[in-house]
C-alpha cells in the first residue's frame, strides 16, 4: 500500500529508487570489558589508530565538501577533527586504559557522554549545539574501532535514496561519492547546511517530514518529488508509472528547451526584459549561464551566518562575495544584506524571544541594533566590489528615514576602507528592497535616495494582507492575485519610473511566467528567480506582444476582485492558455511554475 508523506521541498527534482535509512545515532552504550597486562599496548594501539584513520577520513571529507561547495564548510569539519587532539578526551582516555585495564571504546564513550553533559549545563547556545559535532566524532573513532552499531553513508549502495533523522555535516560529501539520487530527513529546512549543499548540485530533497526514518524501510521503493516536498512510500504501480513519465517528459522538455538558454528574453515585437538569478551559494554560479540568467538579481547572504557555531569574519565573507562576484563576472550581482529574523535565525547571537518574529527585531533592523555585524559585512561586500560588477541591496526597509540610516553607516564604512587604502568600487549602487506597504506608500521619496528597487513580493504580500505565510490555518488568504497587492506594485513601479531609476522583481511571483507577463506589462525591466525556472519564464515571454502584456496590465489593474484579476487573465490570455495547460499536464517543474495565482 502506497504511503503519501508531506514534508518542505528543499532541492527541486525528481527522484525515483531504492531507500537507504540511516538509523540514529543514539547507540547502546559500549560494555566495558577488562584488559590482561599483555593486552593493554595492543588496545592503545588500536585506539591511536582508530584515532588516526577518523582524522583521515575527516580531510578526506573536508577536500571533497571544499570541492561541491564553499570552502568555508570545510571548516566545520576542522573543527570536529580538533576534538581528536583534545588532551582531556584522547591522551586522557589513553592513559585510563593504562590505569585502568578497560576497554578504550568504553572510556573513550564515558568521557564524550560527561563532555557533552557540561556543554548542555551550560546557558549558552553556542556550547549546546557542539554536542552534535562531538557526539558525530564520537560515532566515527568508535567504528574505527569495530562499533558499527547503525547505518550510515559510508556503507550506503551506490544510486540509493537515503533517509535519515537528519545527516551531519562530516557524511555529506558522501551523497555526491556516491552517486546518491535523492535524500529525505525528518528533521531540517530549506536552509539547512545539507539542504544548502543539495541545491548547490540540484539534488532532490525534502525535509521535515516528521517520522520518515520510522515508517520507510531499507529496500522500500521511493519516490522523491523536491518540487512539492512529497515522498511516497512504495507507490503502486499506477502512481509509479506515472512519475516515471514525468521523470522522461521533463527531460525530453530540458533538452528540447535547451536552446531557451541561449535566446533573449524578449517579447515577440522585440521588448527586452533582464533575467537573472536568485542564489545563496557561490557555487550555484555555475548554473546560472547553464539556465540562462544574466547574472544574479538576489544573493542572500544568510547561509553564511546560519547552520554555524560562530559568526563569520569579515575575511570569510570577503572570500565568499570575491568568489561570486569572479564566477558570474562579467554580469553584476546583487547582494541582500543580512536578512535573519522571522523564519530564519543564527544562534550566535541570541535575541529576546518575540511574540510575532516577522514584525520585530529582524533584517535591516537588527543591522542597525547590531553595528558591529553590519559593519563587518559591509566592508566585506565592498572589498568584494573591487574585483567585479556588485550591488548592495537592503531588506525590510520601512520608509525614508530607516533607509537614510543606512546610507549614513555605509558612509561611516566607506571612510574607513578609504582612511586604510583598501580598494572598492566607490559607486557602488545601493538600492532597496520593497517588501514593506509603508515603503511602498513612500516610494518615490525612497526612489530619490537609491539608484535601484528590487520587489521583494514574498513578504510584501504577506504584510499587505496582514497573512502569516507560515501558518496553515490563514495560508488561504495569501493571495498574490489580491488587487491591494497588485496595485501596491504598480504605485512602487511608478514612482521608480518617475525618477528614472530600475525596478526589479525577486519575490516567487517572478518565476511564475504569467505573473511574469503582468510585471513586464507593468514596467519591470527586471526578475530574479531560481535559476532553473528561468528557460519557462522566458519562452512565455518570447511568445508574446508587450502590447498584450500592457493590456494585461490594464485589465488586471481595473479589477476589484481577485475572481475578477483571474478573469481578465483569462481572457487576455485565451490564445495561450492551451499551452499553459499542456505544461500543467506534463511538466512536473511547470506544475509548480504554473499554479498561478492569476489563473
Amino acid at each position: 500500500m502506497s504511503i503519501k508523506l508531506n514534508g518542505t521541498a528543499a532541492s527541486p527534482g525528481i527522484a525515483i529508487g531504492v531507500a537507504y535509512v540511516l538509523t540514529d545515532k543514539k547507540r547502546k552504550a559500549v560494555e566495558q570489558y577488562e584488559l590482561s597486562d599483555e593486552e593493554v599496548d595492543g588496545e592503545i594501539r588500536r585506539f591511536n589508530e582508530a584515532l588516526q584513520s577518523s582524522r583521515e577520513q575527516l580531510q578526506q571529507a573536508s577536500s571533497m565538501l571544499s570541492k561541491v561547495t564553499d570552502p568555508e564548510y570545510a571548516s566545520i569539519l576542522e573543527a570536529q577533527a580538533m576534538f581528536l587532539d583534545d588532551v582531556a578526551l584522547t591522551d586522557a582516555t589513553i592513559e585510563e586504559v593504562k590505569e585502568t585495564h578497560l576497554n578504550a571504546a568504553f572510556l573513550f564513550e564515558r568521557r564524550v557522554s560527561a563532555i557533552v553533559e557540561r556543554f548542555h549545563a551550560i546557558e549558552d547556545p553556542l556550547f549546546q549545539a557542539r554536542d552534535k559535532d562531538v557526539m558525530d566524532v564520537s560515532c566515527r573513532v568508535l567504528a574505527n574501532l569495530g562499533y558499527k552499531t547503525h547505518n550510515n553513508l559510508v556503507l550506503a549502495p551506490d544510486g540509493v535514496i537515503i533517509v535519515a533523522h537528519d545527516i551531519p555535516p562530516s557524511e555529506t560529501p558522501t551523497l555526491f561519492t556516491k552517486n546518491i539520487k535523492a535524500f529525505v530527513l525528518d528533521k531540517g529546512g530549506p536552509t539547512s547546511h545539507t539542504a544548502i549543499i543539495a541545491k548547490a548540485v540540484e539534488l532532490p530533497a525534502v525535509v521535515a517530514l516528521p517520522n520518515a526514518t520510522a515508517i520507510v524501510k531499507n529496500g522500500d521503493t521511493l519516490v522523491v518529488d523536491g518540487y512539492n516536498g512529497l515522498l511516497i512510500v512504495n507507490p503502486d504501480t499506477v502512481l509509479l508509472e506515472h512519475y516515471k513519465n514525468q521523470q522522461k517528459v521533463y527531460s525530453a522538455w530540458l533538452k528540447k528547451n535547451k536552446s531557451l538558454s541561449h535566446c533573449e528574453p524578449e517579447t515577440k515585437d522585440g521588448y527586452g526584459i533582464s533575467i537573472r538569478a536568485n542564489i545563496e551559494l557561490p557555487e550555484e554560479v555555475k548554473n546560472i549561464a547553464k539556465h540562462g540568467c544574466k547574472g544574479v538579481g538576489l544573493y542572500r547572504t544568510e547561509f553564511l551566518f546560519m547552520n554555524r557555531l560562530d559568526l563569520p569574519t569579515e575575511e570569510e565573507q570577503y572570500r565568499v562575495y570575491k568568489k561570486a562576484i569572479e564566477g558570474v563576472s562579467p554580469d553584476s550581482i546583487v547582494f541582500r544584506t543580512l536578512d535573519i529574523g522571522g523564519d530564519k535565525f543564527f544562534s550566535h547571537v541570541v535575541f529576546a524571544k518575540e511574540l510575532n518574529p516577522y514584525l520585530g527585531q529582524r533584517a535591516v533592523r537588527l543591522c542597525m541594533k547590531q553595528p558591529k555585524i553590519f559593519h563587518s559585512q559591509l566592508r566585506a561586500i565592498l572589498r568584494a566590489s573591487a574585483h567585479g560588477k556588485a550591488k548592495l541591496l537592503i531588506p525590510m526597509i520601512s520608509g525614508l528615514d530607516e533607509f537614510l540610516e543606512v546610507k549614513e553607516h555605509l558612509r561611516v564604512v566607506k571612510d574607513e576602507l578609504d582612511h586604510q587604502g583598501i580598494p572598492y568600487d566607490k559607486n557602488i549602487p545601493l538600492g532597496t528592497m520593497i517588501e514593506v506597504p509603508g515603503a511602498a506608500l513612500v516610494a518615490c521619496e525612497l526612489a530619490k535616495e537609491c539608484d535601484f528597487f528590487s520587489i521583494g513580493t514574498n513578504d510584501l504580500i504577506q504584510y499587505t494582507l496582514a497573512v502569516d505565510r507560515s501558518n496553515e490555518s490563514v495560508a488561504h488568504l495569501y493571495e498574490p492575485a489580491n488587487p491591494a497587492v497588485l496595485k501596491l506594485i504598480n504605485i512602487i513601479v511608478d514612482s521608480a519610473q518617475q525618477i528614472g531609476i530600475p525596478v526589479g522583481v525577486c519575490g516567487e511571483v517572478a518565476a511564475d511566467p504569467v505573473y511574469a507577463m503582468l510585471l513586464l506589462g507593468m514596467g519591470v525591466s527586471e526578475l530574479s528567480m531560481t535559476a532553473v525556472s528561468a528557460p519557462f519564464v522566458k519562452g512565455f515571454i518570447r511568445a508574446i506582444t508587450l502590447k498584450e502584456a500592457k493590456n494585461l496590465a490594464y485589465q488586471v489593474l481595473s479589477q476589484k476582485t481577485i475572481e475578477g484579476v483571474k478573469s481578465a487573465v483569462r481572457s487576455v490570455l485565451r490564445p495561450h492558455l492551451k499551452i499553459i495547460d499542456d505544461a500543467k499536464e506534463s511538466i512536473p517543474f511547470a506544475q509548480q511554475c504554473m499554479k498561478s495565482s492569476l489563473l
